[in-house]
């Protein structure tokens, strides 16, 4: 009776662990492609909440395990230890060393995240070629499904650019891409070695299934490679270009060792200039790569220069974790104020994102968190692996190197899908470390009791409350795309009303109190648009929150609250016009004629950055302005 008993567990838990691989196959698959209309800015909030009840899903099934295990054992290694402190320091950071916190996804989406992690690093190795593998599959419905909006076949979800894939642009399209790509060619090269050591993995001798292993093995990844290409040119995101291209090199001198070769076939003199050579032709690469979109580049170095003011004043612990857009602005509109409109005024506009991970990282989490960082990456380049996998090394650290070298220019931290592909980079890389640290939690039945009841309890609350806030949140998300749909219509009265009902689910959201603040604004009720965008600016602030709240206190002759809001938003930008026309006209009604002159000059002086329709209008009410003081 108890052999059968246990024979029973065992199959349990191995049908447990075979949800577990089916269930991160899906997530790896479905996830990047969601893009579920009727949610706000549903091609990052859809992916979200689906993740959010995917993550519900398999942490069930890990309680699910523990409960019927006849032990615990962890194997821990060096780099799991520093995640595990990074992601302690994040967390304390937010909630004990910061004064101020909002609603967050990157901060529910890390929590997840560090779910699949732990659940990634239980699975045996011959696991990870299939995960490898699915996120080709991944990789390939992206580049086809951007194939089909370059041909006019499906719709792009931004009326800019004809590619974005289920993305809203093709910056975190191509992204996705650029880390998808060293997986798929890292798989081709290396076929050989990855089809004998799978096939000897499988517990069935099969032709048919060790044909399909060959088959999928050999030509999925070229597929990939084949479907990427095609559309990575098209995206003219620079940081996935020279990503790709650096991961390319490094696993293709891996493999063949072009480089390695010629430089003990040739002398000292020729080495030079061969590395001369490569250095022109390097910096010659990065300068056509930096004018191919040169304003796009010198607004990056301009907002790297302003966060380096915020990293200045908050060198410890940073402004805390996501709040990066709820500092930027003011530091932006700062800066023009003390040096006035120089040429960096025709590239600054309302950021969220700092272009560099390494920079806003630092300005989020200090300095300590930066040295964290560092532990981790260095834990990860210099951790003892296994030999016999050292083709699995160079392919996961190429896909590594690939998305740090997209971070370098874009905001990866951001997409989901591309952090999806790094937390399973890192579990792989982990799970090749030599060195592991072993603890088995309890053997006794006492203990054992005792953790199951833990775990039972804990299971059962976690998932309960899990399910019952994500429920919230998708429900909010819609309630709010219904609000921004009326208030476009003009129905401000009914779009207030679908505002009110999301309002508890964020209340903490800048974005959301920034729409629903200007749409306060919009019906007239201007005592509670001030308070709701006074909110706002805690969580986030752009020039739409500050000209909004200029707004609401003109209607409450509030003139010199209104006066400041709308000087702030002109210092965030100082090439838009419509601030200065609002401070005009603020000056224009409360009879402060002499100053609604000056500006009414100074934007018939102004230079255009982009022509348009409004900027013309404003220039003809300016003349007007002008004309009527004149007279007096």
């Amino acid at each position: 009776m108890k052999i059968q008993l246990n024979h029973r567990m065992t199959e349990l838990i191995r049908k447990l662990n075979y949800c577990f691989v089916v269930s991160l196959c899906l997530i790896l698959i479905i996830i990047p492609q969601v893009n579920l209309q009727g949610y706000i800015n549903p091609t990052v909030t859809s992916k979200f909440i689906c993740f959010s009840y995917s993550c519900l899903i398999v942490s069930l099934f890990l309680f699910v395990r523990l409960l019927v295990s006849k032990k615990v054992k962890l194997s821990l290694t060096s780099l799991d230890i520093g995640l595990f402190a990074l992601l302690l320091y994040i967390i304390l950071n937010r909630y004990v060393f910061q004064s101020i916190y909002g609603f967050s996804i990157r901060y529910i989406e890390l929590l997840g995240l560090s779910i699949l992690y732990l659940i990634l690093r239980t699975f045996s190795l011959k696991s990870f070629y299939w995960l490898l593998l699915v996120i080709v599959v991944s990789g390939i419905i992206q580049a086809v499904y951007g194939n089909l909006q370059l041909l006019g076949y499906y719709p792009s979800n931004h009326s800019g650019f004809k590619m974005t894939g289920s993305f809203f642009n093709p910056g975190p399209y191509a992204g996705f891409l650029a880390s998808v790509w060293p997986v798929a060619l890292g798989i081709y090269l290396f076929k050989e070695k990855i089809i004998i050591q799978v096939q000897n993995q499988l517990n069935s001798n099969s032709q048919i299934i060790k044909g399909f292993t060959k088959y999928s093995f050999e030509y999925m990844p070229l597929l990939g490679l084949m479907s990427i290409l095609l559309v990575i040119p098209a995206s003219q995101s620079r940081a996935s270009w020279l990503a790709v291209m650096v991961c390319t090199i490094i696993l293709l001198e891996y493999k063949y060792a072009f480089f390695k070769k010629l430089l003990k076939k040739i002398g000292r003199l020729k080495k030079v200039l061969l590395v001369l050579s490569a250095t022109i032709v390097l910096g010659a690469g990065l300068f056509g790569i930096f004018h191919f979109k040169k304003a796009s580049a010198n607004g990056r170095l301009f907002i790297w220069k302003v966060t380096s003011e915020m990293i200045s004043d908050a060198p410890v612990f940073g402004v805390g974790f996501d709040r990066f857009k709820a500092h930027y602005m003011n530091y932006q509109a700062k800066y023009f104020e003390q040096n006035g409109e120089t040429e960096e005024s025709l590239v600054a506009d309302n950021t969220y994102y700092a272009f560099n991970e390494g920079i806003q990282f630092v300005s989020e989490n200090g300095l300590i968190g930066f040295f964290l960082l560092l532990t981790v990456i260095y834990l990860i380049f210099k951790q003892p692996l296994r030999a016999d996998y050292n083709y699995l090394r160079a392919l996961l650290k190429a896909c590594l190197l690939s998305i740090f070298v997209f971070g370098c220019f874009s905001y990866p931290t951001q997409i989901l899908p591309i952090k999806l592909v790094l937390i399973a980079v890192l579990a792989m890389v982990s799970s090749l470390n030599l060195k592991k640290y072993e603890v088995v939690y309890y053997s006794k039945p006492t203990k054992k009791w005792l953790f199951k009841g833990l775990v039972l309890v804990a299971g059962i609350g976690v998932c309960l409350k899990g399910f019952s806030y994500t429920q919230k949140l998708g429900k909010g998300f819609i309630k709010w795309n219904d609000a921004f749909e009326l208030y476009g219509y003009g129905l401000y009265q009914e779009a207030i009303e679908e505002y009110k009902l999301a309002y508890p689910a964020f209340k903490n959201d800048g974005d959301f109190l920034m729409n629903y603040g200007k749409a306060l604004t919009m019906l007239g009720d201007n005592k509670e648009a001030v308070k709701i965008l006074n909110d706002a600016k805690q969580q986030l602030n752009t020039t739409i929150i500050q000209t909004a709240l200029g707004d609401a206190y003109k209607e409450v002759k509030h003139y010199e609250k209104a006066e400041q809001a709308y000087k702030h938003a002109a210092n965030m930008t100082p090439s838009r016009f419509y601030p200065y026309y609002l401070l005009a006209k603020l000056f224009d009604e409360s009879n402060q004629n002499q100053k609604a002159l000056k500006i009414a000059k100074t934007l018939l002086n102004k230079d255009i950055k982009i022509p348009s329709t409004a900027v013309v209008e404003i220039q003809q009410e300016m003349k007007q302005i002008i004309e009527k003081y004149n007279e007096k």
